[in-house]
Parts: structure tokens; C-alpha cells; sequence
């Protein structure tokens, strides 16, 4: 499928998706219907975060990744173009809720706390993954697999939290060792360096770092939610001001249209994220 242009502005730090999937584009009698008073009219500007291959990042000065494309096969089923605005994590609900932008897109996990103050429109299905060197043979089920293992994780994550809560019920014989790192791709670097036996990471930059480099990651478990065996995985969704209905209604409804279009699964393809599909577990 053609790929159209995406102008970047970066002195603004705001890009302009315009039709990422060329061929979609549809005629005005067929446009869906899209939110009224929107930030700029003709188009869904969107607020991301590009800090997260596969779903979110910056590739020769484009947005790319699952977030941005598949917004943007969003937008084009409404005719709308996509505005894309890169800010920081922390800077996405306090710029929705003034309006900066008409919607967030950014790998935004849908919580019970989250739910109090904002709608959503669920499109993909987080997780967890551990993940081990091509060459080890070493699988997982659950975290309580680890024991006997070295595992590197990133401080204060779900990940760190999930191995700590099976940690002191590890066999006297198999302890746990974990070893913690700021990030995750300082966790898969030791597994890299062989200093640890696993990491334990989304799963996501998991399917990316093996995409990237199968000579020398494998997959060492199914998807985990982290929170025990047989718990439901966080789905994440685009975001919606609370109570907006104008707005979540249309783009509910596109949501759909471009599912059933395939270009969510294409882009679910493209990025190895075939686990995410929001379909097979709704």
C-alpha cells in the first residue's frame, strides 16, 4: 500500500500526518462523521508522546509506529487529516484537558483512576514479556518461573513490581536475583551482555528488539499481565475528554471503519504487534 509524505514541523514540535495510507482516502459522500469544534478545522490533531518504538516514535523526522498510524487511519475514515503533537508523557492529559489537542494517542493504558477524569476508545491490548538470548532455551509461564534466574528489570515498573511479589517465595535452593536499570533497554542490554539470564519489559519493545535483532533475542514467555496467572492484560486506548461525547462517538465509530478497512491489521503487521489485538480478547 502507497505511503503518503508526512510533513514535519519541528521548530513546533508538531507534525501533520496527512494520509499515511494512501488509497483510503475517502470521498465527502462517504466521510463519517467527526467531532465538531475541533482544534483546527479539517483536521484530528492528536497528542503522543514519540519516546516508545513500536508504538510511538520518531523515524527520519516522521511519526511512525502503531499510535500515530493507526490515528491516522482514525482521521481518514472522517476525512480528516492528522496534526500530530510530540510533547512529553507528562504533559498529555494537561494538554487535553486544555484543549490543545482533540485527542491523545500515546500507548495510554485505560485504569480504573484514569476513568474518573477521562473516556476511552479501546484499540490495543498491553503486557509484559520476559524475554531471554536466542541461544538459551530457557521459558517461562509466570513469574514464579524466574526463581533459580537472574532477571534485570526497570525501577518502579510493573515488571519490578510483579518479580519483588514472588521473589521471597522462591525456593531456598533457587533464589532470584534482580538487578534494576532506569530503563528498559539498559534491562534488555544485559541480556545482550549475558550479566543476567532475562529481562522482563513491555511487550511491545520486546516484539521490536526481536524484529530488530533475532540472532540474538528470543521470546522467553506468553504475553503476562504482571498482576499473577489468569489476570486480565491493561487495554490501552485513545483518549477522549470525560463526558465528550461529540467526540468519542465519531471517532468510536471510525475506530471500526478502519479495522474493518485492514489497516489495523496492517499496521499491527508491520510493527510485530499481532498480541495487541484489541479484537481477540473484547
Amino acid at each position: 500500500m502507497r505511503m503518503k509524505t508526512i510533513a514535519w514541523m519541528a521548530a513546533a514540535a508538531v507534525g501533520t500526518v496527512a494520509g499515511l495510507f494512501g488509497n483510503l482516502s475517502q470521498s465527502s459522500a462517504e466521510c463519517l462523521s467527526a467531532p465538531p469544534n475541533l482544534v483546527e478545522a479539517g483536521y484530528l490533531t492528536v497528542g503522543t508522546s514519540l519516546t516508545a518504538p513500536p508504538m510511538g516514535f520518531m523515524k527520519d523526522d516522521t511519526p511512525s509506529g502503531f499510535d500515530p498510524e493507526f490515528i491516522t487511519a482514525v482521521a481518514d475514515k472522517m476525512c480528516l487529516k492528522t496534526r500530530i503533537v510530540n510533547v512529553t508523557f507528562q504533559g498529555l492529559f494537561p494538554g487535553l484537558i486544555a484543549r490543545k489537542f482533540d485527542v491523545i494517542a500515546s500507548q495510554i493504558g485505560i485504569t480504573d483512576a484514569r476513568k474518573e477524569m477521562f473516556d476511552f476508545v479501546p484499540v490495543f491490548v498491553g503486557g509484559l514479556r520476559l524475554v531471554t538470548q536466542k541461544d538459551s532455551g530457557l521459558k517461562f509461564q509466570t513469574e514464579s518461573d524466574v526463581c533459580g534466574h537472574s532477571a534485570s528489570i526497570v525501577a518502579g515498573s510493573t515488571q519490578m513490581a510483579a518479580l519483588e511479589k514472588v521473589k521471597d517465595s522462591c525456593p531456598a535452593g533457587k533464589p532470584m536475583t534482580l538487578k534494576v536499570f532506569s530503563n528498559q533497554s539498559e534491562a534488555m542490554n544485559e541480556v545482550a551482555k549475558r550479566t543476567v539470564n532475562v529481562a522482563y519489559v513491555d511487550w511491545p519493545v520486546a516484539a521490536n528488539l526481536i524484529q530488530q535483532r533475532p540472532q540474538d533475542f528470543a521470546e522467553a514467555s506468553p504475553v503476562l499481565s504482571g498482576k499473577g496467572p489468569n489476570t486480565e492484560r491493561n487495554r490501552n486506548g485513545i483518549v477522549i475528554r470525560k463526558n465528550e461525547t461529540a467526540t468519542q462517538e465519531p471517532v468510536a465509530t471510525a475506530v471500526k471503519a478502519a479495522m474493518s478497512a485492514g489497516a489495523y491489521d496492517e499496521i499491527l503487521k508491520r510493527w510485530n504487534l499481532a498480541d495487541g489485538d484489541i479484537r481477540k480478547v473484547n
